[in-house]
């Protein structure tokens, strides 16, 4: 008689605080290898567990992301109150490539978190507000490092934003005036949405 393999469920044993053997879990899977992973690091208790996958062989693209995140389904034991969620930016992207994606997201029970023009967007309404106001990635990036004095998005100092977070959610939200759209259309972000169940 064939052994059955059984699906693993991808809770990380060794975090602090010790997860729940019933933690809920939010798999964040991103474009972005460092930044992301580092900020969501500040979140997490025993009954809720954040985990981040990161782009591998440094391909970023929306569609390559949706993949791995259909890949750690098919592979982890889920249960129905886990969430994944696929978080990108605009920048790259047109709005052709993000509409596919999105509908293949939509497809498999995925949830989006789009920041228009990048994360850094998320970062900076910790601190500050934002308007609606166009602005390229670069610019963003250079408008936070400002805003904090220096800037580094691979060695990201998640003090600088954990007593901020509530800040951050109610920019956010203000920001966001059409709440049916799947990701900002203009300068905006949809972490508010993840962080909010998160924190």
């Amino acid at each position: 008689m064939a052994l059955t393999s059984r699906k693993k469920r991808p809770i990380d044993r060794q975090s602090k605080p010790a997860p729940h053997r019933d933690a809920r879990l939010f798999i964040i899977a991103t474009e972005g290898r460092k930044t992301e992973k580092q900020y969501f690091s500040m979140f997490g208790n025993k009954r809720c567990q954040v985990r981040v996958i990161t782009n591998k062989d440094n391909k970023s693209a929306p569609a390559y992301i949706l993949q791995q995140l259909k890949e750690f389904k098919k592979e982890f034991q889920l249960k129905a109150d886990d969430e994944l969620w696929l978080m990108v930016d605009v920048d790259r992207w047109g709005n052709k490539h993000l509409a596919s994606v999105s509908a293949q997201a939509e497809h498999n029970k995925f949830q989006l978190a789009v920041s228009n023009p990048c994360f850094e967007v998320w970062l900076y309404l910790h601190h500050d507000d934002l308007d609606h106001q166009s602005i390229e990635a670069g610019e963003m990036k250079q408008k936070l490092r400002g805003l904090l004095g220096g800037y580094n998005s691979s060695k990201l100092e998640p003090a600088n934003f954990a007593e901020h977070i509530d800040d951050a959610i109610a920019r956010a939200k203000a920001l966001d005036s059409n709440q049916d759209e799947r990701w900002p259309s203009r300068t905006g972000t949809h972490v508010y949405k993840v962080a909010e169940k998160v924190k």
